[in-house]
């Protein structure tokens, strides 16, 4: 019996040590493991990074601390930063990969811009999938190696996520996105071998552009167009041009040019929703009506006011809009008898307060930046 005792408790002391010695270990990989993840949402199908976008401003700040405190291994070199792009919310998988590529890189042009840090301090890969139910974030991971001391037991292994669809890297991204021919379904071999002809193409911000008509400038028989350009976050820049050239006959015509550039403050995002304007005036005329005929003298019509307005999407691309302003217009003008050489009359000046600005337009959007 004694002897039996004796063999179960030296047991005992193996399993003990055993089970000590398993959970040291694992300490010790869990530390040469060791991760900092942050974590970026993007709107569903949409490329622009939005630092406002629920919790991403948080997350901002923690990764700009992360590589504060870490910017000497990150320069150096000894501990590269690995972004993630994952998008699976569009109908195909060359929008996916295209739009996980852009986020990733929106990620890197904040540290870029607000670090210094450049692509070699990255690791970009994207996936055509969803993480964990998320079909639109970017994440940002530094692995944190142990201290030099510890190394000397077993290198430190990579654990990457398993998914279902398979990575693509950046440079093959790359050649998707400019050669026609190459698809996502064409194998590792055959993207290679087309790697030396590709050019990686510059990722900059795509800027919100739109071009328009007025209908209601239409239907009073002026010919216009206009153009919406981003100049903010939040400001776009109408140039409207308004031009009236008709010759109805000798007792009547309209011949009229203007300019109604407006500075605009979108409520929301560019080209979606609500938004203010500070719009000005200029207009050349030259109109005949029955006797009379009406023409600027010495300068244009000049006059400015405010104006809300509203823009309805109607897809991805077009759009209608309705816009209604008010202020104030001077006019100088000398009056005609409405004949061949007819003899000046009289010159006048008028102050106009009222209405300044109506618009029912159709728009067509270049890039929404949503």
């Amino acid at each position: 019996m004694n002897k039996d005792m004796q063999i179960r408790n030296k047991l005992l002391v193996i399993l003990l040590g055993l089970f000590i010695t398993g959970k040291t270990l694992a300490q010790e990989s869990q530390s040469l493991s060791a991760e900092r993840t942050i974590v970026f949402k993007f709107l569903s199908g949409k490329d622009v990074f939005w630092s406002n976008l629920n919790d991403n401003a948080n997350e901002l700040n923690r990764l700009n601390m992360l590589i504060d405190e870490f910017y000497s291994d990150i320069i150096s070199g000894q501990m590269p930063v690995y972004v993630d792009g994952y998008c699976a919310s569009l109908p195909t998988k060359r929008e996916n990969i295209r739009t996980a590529f852009l986020r990733a890189n929106r990620v890197k042009s904040e540290l870029i811009i607000r670090k210094g840090l450049k692509e070699k301090h990255f690791i970009t890969k994207n996936y055509v999938t969803d993480y964990n139910g998320h079909k639109d974030i970017v994440i940002v991971t530094i692995r944190i190696p142990a201290p030099k001391e510890e190394q000397h037991t077993e290198p430190e292994q990579e654990i990457e996520q398993e998914i279902n669809a398979e990575p693509i890297s950046e440079n093959q991204q790359a050649i998707i996105s400019v050669a026609d021919t190459a698809t996502i379904e064409e194998s590792e071999s055959q993207i290679a071998s087309k790697h030396q002809e590709a050019i990686i193409p510059q990722i900059t911000a795509s800027r919100y552009i739109a071009i328009k008509t007025n209908l209601a400038a239409w239907a009073g028989t002026m010919l216009n167009a206009a153009i919406d350009i981003q100049a903010g976050k939040h400001i776009s820049v109408e140039l409207p041009v308004i031009w009236c050239p008709w010759h109805i006959g000798d007792s009547r015509s309209v011949r009229m040019l203007a300019f109604q550039p407006e500075a605009r403050w979108w409520l929301s995002q560019l080209g979606q929703g609500h938004f203010f304007g500070v719009h000005a005036s200029l207009a050349w005329y030259n109109v005949k009506w029955k006797n009379d005929r009406y023409q600027n003298t010495g300068r244009p019509l000049l006059g400015a006011g405010l104006s809300y307005g509203y823009l309805l999407p109607l897809g991805d691309r077009w759009a209608s809009e309705f816009t209604l302003g008010a202020g104030y217009a001077n006019l100088r003008y000398d009056t005609y008898y409405n004949i061949d050489d007819g003899a000046r009359i009289n010159t006048r000046t008028k102050n106009y307060w009222g209405i300044t600005r109506i618009g029912i337009s159709v728009a067509y959007r270049f890039h929404t930046n949503k």
